[in-house]
């Protein structure tokens, strides 16, 4: 029941739900320039686009050619970090059109390019792999890519990490990265499982499976925000843990908190590493696209009551 409150940004937030309205048409805009364009990997380039930031640079991707048995026109790129020599990661990027079966479910913007806070998750995933260690995790809505869980897999030592998606062809996508990384996981069992959070037969032997949960830019949507708080509530262990990072996006941040106060503790961090808060606030100075509203993701820790 308790909700504790770190460096609390909220009094720069607006008090009505326009700003959440206007991000989400610009989401639902980019699935449609992706329907008819093919996937969108960069900047939109119209105004207000929440792309015009796209990364911190914690993550490396570079381009690869090294890649076994796949002849499509999809992009590969090889991830890396400087803070972790073990995350070789190699991604696919899917490269061809949204049909209009993927525009169903809660939420596809993760089909079409990897989000901040999915980078910055994958970061502070790496620097506390004490949390992972010899435990079940989960990442829920991973996307095209599921590169927290997969950098989990690949560098905590994890007993097994499962990666899921609501949409089909993201969680294939991300069963073909897992064939090309293979070599990485050692011990650490790893699974792409389609996971929709309204759907309880997804569920039916996830429940109380997990140790951790983790997720990235998943709260904006309104009508996924207590479908996932149901969720993480049935999959994640008596004792164990949550970690969901997003931006604050208007006050869609804190409806999903006001949903999730009343069955857990709830944590709220804003400055939880200290070198990405670094770089927010250098961003926030010099960076003329870079919004904080919706480029910095803060977090949210929860355990059961």
């Amino acid at each position: 029941m308790a909700v504790e409150y770190h460096r609390d940004l909220m009094s720069n937030i607006p008090n009505n739900r326009d700003a959440e309205y206007s991000i989400a048409k610009m989401r639902w805009r980019m699935l449609a320039r992706a329907l008819h364009e093919g996937r969108i990997q960069d900047s939109l380039g119209f105004p207000g686009s929440v792309r015009q930031f796209s990364t911190f640079g914690l993550i490396h991707m570079m381009p690869s050619d090294d890649v076994e048995n796949d002849n499509s026109k999809d992009r590969w790129l090889l991830c890396s970090c400087l803070e972790e020599p073990r995350l070789k990661l190699k991604i696919r990027l899917l490269s061809g059109k949204i049909t209009t079966d993927e525009l169903t479910g809660f939420d596809n913007t993760g089909n079409i390019c990897v989000w901040p806070s999915e980078e910055v998750l994958t970061y502070y995933c790496m620097k506390n792999k004490e949390l992972f260690g010899g435990n079940s995790v989960c990442e829920l809505g991973g996307g095209m890519s599921c590169l927290s869980g997969l950098a989990v897999a690949a560098t905590a030592g994890a007993k097994e990490v499962f990666v899921t998606d609501g949409n089909k062809r993201c969680v294939e996508n991300v069963q073909g990265i897992i064939e090309q990384n293979l070599q990485y996981f050692g011990a650490t069992q790893v699974v792409s499982r389609l996971l929709r959070w309204d759907v309880d037969e997804d569920l039916t032997d996830l429940k109380s499976r997990f140790d951790v949960v983790i997720c990235a830019d998943c709260l904006y949507y309104e009508d996924g925000r207590h479908a996932l708080a149901e969720t993480i509530w049935k999959i994640l262990k008596r004792d164990g843990v949550a970690v969901i990072l997003a931006p604050t996006r208007g006050k869609t941040f804190q409806y999903f908190i006001d949903i999730v106060v009343k069955d857990f503790h709830v944590e709220r961090v804003v400055s939880y590493d200290t070198h990405v808060w670094d770089l927010h606030c250098r961003l926030k100075e010099r960076a003329t696209k870079y919004d904080e509203d919706l480029h910095y993701p803060q977090m949210i820790i929860l355990r059961k009551n």
